[in-house]
């Protein structure tokens, strides 16, 4: 005996309406379902794409594994090949070669407790109801299972629903696919029938792109169906101005008119609507047809969809252009989706924060200052077990006729250690200044500090940013940033080397020279590099430091023993691009920093591409206009994932804490190697200043205060010590 659905029909009454209604669908929605040659109704497709010139055995090799639809109606957007519309719709070869991204970036499956139902959220599920859609868009989350499984069955709908009638938490589902509205008007309604006796559920959400693709399948009827469910809503996907049309505006009327609210979803996409000028007349001319513009979604990490990718910063620059520019209304939320659910980006409004006020720009980059309330409740102190701080640091110093020019280079100039200081003070803590001299042993002990913020390089000596660490140990007080022996491992490049290759860490071969009687070893080839064995900040790095012969070899070995008292490290040189990345935290939740690349192109065809004095203090200046930094890089996601797996292996190994900077370049065969590790980065609060820590924090969104806070914070959680 058959069981009866919600409609009262039996299942093989329902089966057959439903291959009736998909067979209607499908009579209108062309496509290239099997090979050469081409069915009847696909010609018009093939004779479409055959006047703009495409590919035919291109587009038949990637619609094998990622299936291919168009709508008649969609395909006569289409200008020229290449256009919008165009990326949106026809396969392209590079989705054929992607090679880092996932099928199921936001792990849907994971969160799946029935078939077609995913439970992420506490309170809303999403209801897949369709596995098909009237267009298979190019860049499609589901692009795994959208048009490459068969059409969801409707007894598996209804478990699922079941699954919601049980679940009193849930208020809210999203009716998703595929596109819903490609079942049929009785289908849709039974669906909408079993969800609206739940009596917990409060909203209904249909996501659909017909009124984009296919507008003529929003008629008066479904849509008087549709009336008889509310509160419903449905959300739109358009991406761009021109897929707005008469025949679209009246789809979204029609809805509109039955007081069904419409929102829509735009994905952010390379080639389609990656600019301002772009997404502002799509916002405005979304509100024109009374559409509310509700998310500017970041391109999922899908297989197959990489090269629709743009880098972050095309999104909030996007974001930071409409606001202000115009109406409120337009303003969608920037967001990207990823497996824990989706995360809200925007431009960075609030510049800085005090206990007095926040400091907020305008649309335009004006800066306001807003008091900050006042409250009789408000804490006198926001952490029990510290209340005084501690700042440990060296102060940069005049250089003498007789020191070296680079003997202060590494340490921090009285800007930075009143940024610091200012923003540990905002925190709620009182500060001590430090200076780590000789005599800081006698000024840590008397200070009565609870705790020390630690940015000191030590004043001499081949294991010096171990000095501070080994006092404050001495003396049992906590601190920030990596401890005594990592400190001097990282700041000693040749036991680091030895211990990086130990573990199979990528880093490029070498050979210390404590005297010029040494013979290089045959297996190094020139080019070579030489450093100084202890230092950093590019430190006794020079224009001279590369050289092509063993001539040259000596006299720069000779030059780092003579002038820096410490072996040489010759090491052959990377030739290939170089990046810098930066983590903060501990243990497996390090924080891994927007990657930071060093652009050479501005040097001087003199000096060579690496970072020399030259380019590192000299031609990279605050009051030049050429910014040498490109924060984030701008790179293919499976090198991204390959610097980020790298250097966090690399600050684990080498038991660094709290926050670190990786130098890493690229050799000729595009391997990265592990360059330099540096626990103790420069952070300097000026833009321009091109600290390379601080521009990374930035480039995540942070402010300079937030920085430093969370730098102490994973310090003070790491010895138990935040309340």
């Amino acid at each position: 005996m058959n069981k009866p659905t919600p409609e009262g029909k039996s299942l093989s009454g329902e089966k057959r309406d439903r291959r009736q209604s998909q067979r209607k669908i499908s009579e209108s929605v062309p496509g290239i379902e099997e090979p050469d040659p081409p069915p009847d109704n696909n010609r018009s497709v093939y004779e479409r794409l055959k006047q703009c010139e495409a590919d035919l055995d291109e587009i038949n090799r990637v619609k094998r594994k990622y299936p291919m639809k168009i709508t008649q109606y969609y395909l006569d957007l289409i200008h020229q090949e290449k256009d919008p519309i165009w990326r949106q719709c026809v396969p392209d070869k590079e989705e054929l070669e992607a090679t880092f991204n996932v099928e199921d970036p936001l792990e849907e499956e994971e969160y799946t407790p029935v078939p077609y139902l995913v439970h992420k959220y506490p309170d809303r599920v999403l209801l897949l109801v369709s596995s098909k859609c009237a267009m298979y868009c190019r860049f499609c989350t589901r692009k795994r299972k959208v048009g490459r499984i068969r059409q969801i069955p409707m007894e598996d709908i209804f478990k699922a629903i079941e699954y919601i009638k049980e679940h009193k938490e849930v208020r809210d589902v999203i009716v998703s696919g595929g596109d819903p509205l490609i079942r049929s008007d009785s289908e849709i309604e039974a669906i909408l029938q079993g969800l609206r006796q739940i009596p917990h559920l409060e909203i209904i959400r249909i996501g659909t792109r017909m009124p984009c693709v296919k507008p003529s399948r929003i008629t008066p009827r479904l849509v008087k169906m549709l009336k008889r469910y509310h509160p419903l809503y449905v959300n739109i996907h358009f991406n761009h101005p021109a897929e707005i049309t008469e025949q679209s505006k009246r789809a979204c009327e029609l809805l509109a008119n039955a007081g069904i609210p419409l929102g829509s979803q735009t994905v952010l996409l390379r080639g389609v609507n990656d600019s301002p000028e772009v997404m502002k007349e799509l916002m405005t001319r979304l509100l024109q047809i009374r559409v509310r513009p509700y998310y500017i979604y970041q391109c999922d990490l899908v297989k197959g969809v990489d090269h629709f990718r743009t880098p972050i910063e095309n999104g909030l620059d996007i974001m930071s252009r409409l606001q202000g520019f115009t109406s409120g209304l337009m303003l969608p939320h920037l967001v990207i989706d990823g497996p824990g659910g989706k995360v809200p980006i925007s431009p960075q409004y609030i510049k800085e924060t005090t206990s007095e006020q926040i400091i907020v720009a305008n649309y335009l980059g004006n800066l306001y200052k807003y008091p900050i309330a006042r409250t009789g409740t408000a804490r006198k102190s926001v952490n029990k077990k510290i209340s005084k701080i501690g700042l440990a640091f060296n102060l940069k110093k005049e250089v003498a006729k007789n020191e070296r020019y680079d003997k202060y280079a590494e340490f921090d100039d009285v800007g930075t250690i009143e940024a610091v200081s200012k923003a540990i003070n905002v925190a709620g803590y009182d500060v001590t200044l430090l200076e780590a001299d000789r005599d800081f042993f006698e000024k840590v002990k008397n200070s009565g500090v609870d705790f020390v913020f630690n940015m000191a390089e030590g004043i001499a000596g081949k294991s010096r940013e171990s000095y501070v660490p080994a006092i404050l140990e001495t003396l049992n007080i906590p601190y920030s940033g990596s401890g005594v022996l990592a400190q001097a491992i990282t700041l000693n490049k040749s036991r680091k080397k030895e211990i990086l290759s130990y573990y199979g860490i990528q880093t490029p071969r070498f050979q210390t020279f404590g005297d010029l009687r040494q013979k290089l070893n045959p297996d190094l080839k020139f080019p070579l590099i030489v450093k100084p064995e202890a230092e950093g900040s590019s430190v006794g790095i020079t224009n001279n430091s590369l050289v092509f012969d063993i001539g040259s070899l000596k006299k720069q070995v000779d030059h780092v023993i003579k002038n820096y008292s410490q072996n040489a490290l010759v090491e052959e040189y990377c030739e290939g691009r170089e990046f810098t990345i930066g983590l903060l935290g501990n243990n497996v939740g390090v924080r891994i920093l927007p990657i930071v690349e060093i652009d050479f192109s501005h040097l001087p065809d003199h000096l060579h591409k690496f970072e020399s004095y030259e380019s590192k203090w000299i031609y990279d200046n605050p009051k030049d206009s050429i910014d040498p930094i490109i924060c984030p890089a701008n790179i293919k996601p499976g090198l991204k994932a390959q610097l980020e797996r790298l250097s966090q292996r690399t600050f684990l190994k080498l038991g660094c804490v709290d926050l670190c900077r990786i130098d890493i370049r690229l050799d000729s065969n595009e391997i990265p190697n592990v360059l330099d590790v540096n626990a103790l980065p420069g952070l300097m609060p000026d833009i321009r200043s091109n600290s390379r820590f601080t521009r990374a924090c930035y480039a995540a969104g942070m402010t300079y205060n937030e920085m430093i806070l969370l730098i102490l914070n994973a310090a003070l959680k790491r010895y138990g010590l935040l309340s």
